[in-house]
Parts: C-alpha cells; structure tokens; sequence
C-alpha cells in the first residue's frame, strides 16, 4: 500500500480554454479514482473564485486535471506557488516551455532531435512571407493543443483565412509542411519511459483530429506500436531526451511522425496529457501493469513545489 503523503486533494478541472470540455472529462476520471482509493478528492472548477475555494478547501495538494490555456501553461502552476500548495505535473518553466511550441522545438533541435520545418507567423494581418516547402501545409496555433484550431491546407492561396483562424487560439500560428507518417505518441512517467502507441485515425479525416482523439470510434490504437527495433530505440531517447530537455516532471506524452525513412520528427511534448476513458497515457500505462487509480496515484505522489526539493517516493 502507497504511503499517502496528500489526503485532501483538490481536482483543478475546466477553466476557459477551448479545451475546457476535455478537463472536466479528465478531472471527473481523476476524482473517481481518488476517492476509490480513500483520498478526499474534492472537484474544483477553475475561475476567478479559485482563491477563494482552495482557502475554503484547504487541499494538501492539487491534482491538475487542466488542459490548455493558463491551466497548462505555467499561469496556475506559479499562482500555486505562491500559496505554497504542491501539485501534479511540471513546474513554471517546464509547462509554459511545453506549451509553447516554438520554445520547446528551439530546445529540442539543440538537444539533437529531429523537429519540422517551420514558419511562424506573429501577425496574420500582414503578408505571409514565402514559405520554403511545398504544399500541402499544416497551420496550428503556437500554443494550443487537442488539434484545436490545426488545418490541413492544400494551396498556398488557402493559407490566409487558415492562419486567421488558428490565431483565434494563439498569440502566434505556426505553418509546417504536411509530413506523411505514422501517429506515434509516447509515454513518460516521472522519468521513466513507459512506451508508445500508434493511432489509427478515421481516413475519412484529414489527419488526426480533434473528433478523432475524442470520439469514440473515431481512431483506433496499436499498443505496443509496432516499430522497427532501430525506431523503437530512437523514440525512447527522444521521448527521455525531451523530458529532460523541458525540465518537465510528473508525467507527460510525446507526439511524434515516423517518417518512411525511420526518422523520429518530435512534434510536442503534452506536460498534462488527457486522463479521459479514450486517453492514450491510461491505455499505455495499463499495459505496463499500471491501473488508472494506480497510475492516478502515483502521478499525485510526485506532486511538488519548485521551491521543493525531490522527495523519494517510497
């Protein structure tokens, strides 16, 4: 039996990002398994009263069911700081450096991985510059996740309302050519690498969507994913060579391509990956002999402050 370091734990769901729907999803997931192991889970929305509910509450700990926005990406995890509670997932640099693709692609091709071209646009309203590869491109917000607001664009001619709209979601759009390979996602747990998967998307989706990641039917899934031992062995590096390179904790998921060729292009690194019922990290850490409850479990043992040293888990 896992010593309980936190008994009172408040689940942080929801918020006002555009992925708020799946938190809520991921949250209810976590508090179920909490309380199914004796924890006093409470659930909390999170909003301008969360002040308020956390001194109300007094939780030992927050469990951050976050996805998006200021949940993930640094904002909450330094306002928990301040108040010197301890929780699950990264610390301030390592999940505003996760979400911001920009920074963590800069960090990965200088730590030696192999990371997509790509063109960043600041300001939508000004001419695009000329873009060096060819189409088809793929246009994302700089700082979202879920494929929220990510278009598959065939002409160059299409490529301006695309940018428009993914800057509904970010400060800054990045454009990347359309690479041809294999949905390889990878798992990482306090440091450990846990395996990957490879989604099967609907093909009658032009990649892998949104709808794909949450509805039921929409993409089916391939554990262990079935990748040449040289491939496997390349993943594994660049999915601890991430962790380390973002200075991330707890755990958290690699979106990859395995290109024809074997390369291994890193897309982003996920610090606060779904927990929902069609989640990758449950489903990779389920066949490492990890339940849900067990995987929520250790997740809420590793939580921390920066300010904290490491304390062994027992």
């Amino acid at each position: 039996m896992r010593e309980k370091r936190f008994r009172k734990v408040a689940v942080l769901m929801g918020g006002d990002s555009p992925e708020a729907e799946v938190s809520r999803m991921s949250g209810k997931a976590v508090v179920s398994a909490l309380l199914s192991l004796g924890y006093d889970a409470v659930p909390v929305e999170v909003g301008a009263d969360l002040p308020a509910r956390l001194s109300s509450i007094g939780p030992d700990a927050c469990f951050l069911a976050t996805h998006g926005g200021n949940g993930e990406n640094g904002a909450l995890q330094g306002f928990l700081e301040i108040l010197g509670i301890p929780y699950t997932g990264s610390g301030v640099l390592g999940s505003a450096l996760g979400m911001s693709k920009i920074r963590s692609r800069a960090l990965f091709a200088q730590g030696g991985l192999d990371v997509p071209k790509t063109v960043t646009i600041h300001d939508p309203d000004k001419s695009l510059p000329e873009i060096p590869f060819a189409p088809p491109f793929m246009v994302k917000p700089e700082s979202a996740g879920s494929s929220i607001g990510v278009f598959r664009v065939e002409r160059i001619s299409d490529l301006p309302p695309a940018v428009r709209e993914a800057r509904r979601h970010s400060s800054s759009v990045l454009i990347e050519p359309f690479l041809k390979g294999r949905e390889i996602q990878a798992g990482i747990l306090d440091g450990t690498y846990l395996g990957a998967i490879e989604i099967l998307p609907d093909p009658k989706e032009p990649f892998y969507t949104y709808e794909s990641k949450y509805q039921k039917g929409k993409s089916s899934h391939l554990f262990p994913a079935p990748l040449d031992p040289s491939v496997a062995e390349k993943l594994e590096h660049a999915t601890v060579k991430s962790f380390s390179l973002l200075d991330l904790r707890g755990v958290a998921r690699l979106d990859t391509l395995v290109l024809p060729d074997g390369r291994v292009v890193v897309l982003e690194m996920n610090t606060l990956p779904g927990l929902t019922e069609t989640s990758l990290i449950p489903e990779i850490a389920q066949s490492r002999g990890l339940s849900f409850p067990d995987l929520v479990e250790t997740i809420l043992s590793l939580s921390r402050l920066d300010s904290e040293p490491v304390i062994p888990v027992s």
